[in-house]
Order: structure tokens, then C-alpha cells, then sequence
């Protein structure tokens, strides 16, 4: 059963009903968050926290403490100095992972390509690139 969930989201004294595979990131701007749909974007007055706990755990994970992100919309990372990550989305939008969520982001990323791989039997033949976090050594598959 393929089930579509869907968020409310206030904005502009309207309430939107928005698909979570519409969202790419949802970002902190002080008291409101934006939430970036591509070229369309909403601006919300509510808490990163509050939006956090509305979106599926499975498809969404904080890489900042003011950025959420996407899995699907994940294109690459880049390692930075002192243990962050530049995350690349696939529209370009370059979003930064800090020290202390690229621990979670990996283990996402993990659980969701393996997701990926059981669906798709042509991902078996997927190669596997070292990823390397403070706390140890990964491998993530990379399709």
C-alpha cells in the first residue's frame, strides 16, 4: 500500500496541503522556516522543531540545526574540514551538514539506499565508495 502523506503548512493566511516528495529542504530564517519546493517556496511562522516532527523520519533528516533535507533530493557530499559535509541537492542548492549531524545524515543515507537496493534489482550491481566520519570508517553504496 502506497500511501501519500501529505503536510499543512500556514502560510499567507492559507493553509497548504503539501506532498512530503514535493519538499526538498525546509530551512530556519529566525522565527519562520522556509519550506523549498524547487522554484516555489513558503515561508511559515513556526519552529524547525515543530515542522521536524511532521515529516517522515524515513524520507527527511537534520543536517544543521537550522536545515532539514530530503533524502531523495540528495545529489552528493562534500567533506570539509573539521568533520562537516557540503550537501549538494539535485537542483544545485548547496546546503551545510555540521559535525554534529553528519553522524545521523550517514546512517540515513545508509538506511535509505538499502531501501533503494531491495527495490531495485539493477542496484545490486551498485559499487561502494568509503565515507569516512569522525567516529569510524562507513561504507555507502553509491548507485
Amino acid at each position: 500500500m502506497n500511501v501519500t502523506r501529505r503536510v499543512l503548512i500556514k502560510c499567507d493566511r492559507k493553509v497548504y496541503f503539501i506532498r512530503e516528495r514535493e519538499i526538498l529542504f525546509v530551512e530556519a530564517a529566525g522565527n519562520y522556516v522556509h519550506v523549498s519546493m524547487g522554484p516555489d517556496t513558503l515561508l511559515t511562522r513556526s519552529s524547525l522543531n515543530r515542522l521536524e516532527s511532521m515529516l517522515s523520519t524515513d524520507r527527511f533528516v537534520r543536517i544543521h540545526r537550522s536545515a532539514i533535507v530530503n533524502l531523495d533530493q540528495i545529489c552528493h557530499l562534500e567533506p570539509q574540514p573539521g568533520g562537516e559535509y557540503i550537501v549538494t541537492l539535485n537542483g544545485g542548492k548547496q546546503l551545510k551538514a555540521s559535525r554534529r549531524h553528519v553522524c545521523e545524515l550517514m546512517k540515513s543515507i545508509r538506511g535509505h539506499v538499502g531501501e533503494e537496493q531491495l527495490l531495485d534489482p539493477e542496484a545490486s550491481a551498485a559499487t561502494t565508495i568509503p565515507i569516512r566520519t569522525k567516529a569510524s570508517p562507513q561504507l555507502v553504496a553509491k548507485a
